[in-house]
């Protein structure tokens, strides 16, 4: 069964914060660069209750890499959630600029408790999610001068609490996603969006919307 969104809110008006590693930046004006693409993404990082046999479960990092390349030092994005006990159990925005390339899923972290004090946590690494110089767990690709849309991430609380990237599935409603998001960005309203998923065989249902692009 395909894992999308039929609803979604068009609000950009909440940006939490990001955790960064060298290049990518939170997308303004200023640091707006027409050579370097733009990430659009949403992470849930509520509470969820009943998930699975848990009687909750929470993702509370997520972390993607850049495949090296021969130009220089691969970077990463370091997504962690606002808080580990008061977070609302929807999805929030983040728009970025980051360097073009390849980036691959290097870690996750999903909190897991029977109860108040039987807790672990599922957790994946660049150890078992990246290996022979394949990314296991999925990835994506940021052309330069793109503005990209990968999907929203959140837990899949099926037979287990699991990472997994939902999506919108309509062309009127990626269109009413991208109003809003221009309506947020204003001096990069002109500029076409492409909708092009986090590609995993793990983590989420192949995808792919027609007209992939917005203009």
């Amino acid at each position: 069964m395909f894992k999308f969104l039929k609803i979604l809110s068009t609000s950009f008006f909440i940006l939490p914060l990001l955790t960064i590693a060298a290049e990518p930046v939170s997308l303004s004006e200023t640091t707006y660069k027409a050579d370097l693409g733009v990430l659009i993404v949403q992470m849930n990082w509520g509470r969820q209750w009943k998930c699975g046999a848990f009687e909750n479960a929470q993702l509370q990092a997520l972390s993607f890499t850049q495949l090296p390349s021969a130009g220089g030092q691969a970077v990463s994005l370091e997504f962690e959630t606002p808080s580990k006990l008061f977070v609302d159990n929807k999805f929030l925005p983040y728009a970025w600029v980051v360097q073009p390339g390849e980036y691959f899923l290097s870690g996750f972290d999903v909190k897991i408790a029977r109860s108040a004090r039987n807790v672990a946590h599922i957790q994946g690494n660049k150890d078992n999610l990246f290996k022979e110089g394949k990314p296991i767990g999925g990835s994506f690709t940021v052309h330069p001068g793109e503005i990209v849309y990968i999907g929203h991430f959140g837990l899949d609380c099926g037979a287990e609490p699991f990472l997994w990237r939902y999506y919108i599935d309509e062309p009127q409603e990626f269109e009413r996603y991208i109003k809003g998001f221009r309506e947020k960005f204003p001096f990069i309203k002109n500029r076409p969006v492409q909708y092009r998923l986090f590609s995993s065989e793990l983590f989420g249902r192949p995808f792919s919307l027609s007209p992939p692009t917005v203009k």
